[in-house]
């Protein structure tokens, strides 16, 4: 299951009157910022709203209370840009979370760069990253079963990796 990104639009007129005027808005490509923005403000109980802020999210990153229109169609660009790619919007979110990057469409391409492949543990990612890159054919047979899958997992996560639980998998990402 996929999580959109969704902000909670406030009318700054209505909050400093001491009403709570505001609503849900998905930033998923269906609904249009625009119109929710000036819909909220045209809808309000105090004369003349022109303000805004955000005073509540969801999957949306590192966000403040005054983002501008901009970076939330940032946000939503990032999203339908997953979307088209089948990326785990979560998973996204929690890598650029822990990378210290905000939610914009380059992140994308950071995460697929940095991404190397999932397991069921860290353990099981480094037997499938033997075989796949074909070390494990270097290694005699006869000695194959020496070695320390735990002891190469600790080392590359020490220097090489980090790793990101989620979805009952590790994901494994290396550091760049």
């Amino acid at each position: 299951m996929t999580s959109t990104p969704r902000i909670y639009l406030a009318c700054l007129a209505s909050y400093n009157a001491g009403i709570l005027h505001g609503e849900w808005v998905e930033l998923d490509g269906s609904d249009d910022l625009h119109e929710c923005l000036f819909d909220l403000l045209d809808r309000s109980p105090v004369d003349e709203a022109t303000e805004w802020a955000v005073h509540d999210h969801e999957h949306c990153g590192h966000l403040g209370e005054y983002p501008g229109l901009e970076r939330l169609q940032e946000i939503k660009a990032t999203f339908l840009r997953a979307e088209a790619e089948d990326l785990d919007w979560e998973l996204l979110c929690i890598f650029c979370d822990h990378a210290g990057h905000d939610l914009e469409p380059d992140t994308i391409t950071l995460f697929n760069e940095a991404f190397t492949g999932s397991g069921l543990s860290l353990i099981d990612w480094c037997r499938q990253f033997f075989e796949d890159s074909g070390e494990i054919g270097r290694i005699p047979e006869h000695l194959r079963s020496y070695l320390d899958y735990s002891a190469y997992a600790r080392d590359l996560e020490a220097n090489d990796i980090f790793t990101i639980e989620h979805g009952g998998e590790t994901h494994v990402f290396w550091n760049n």
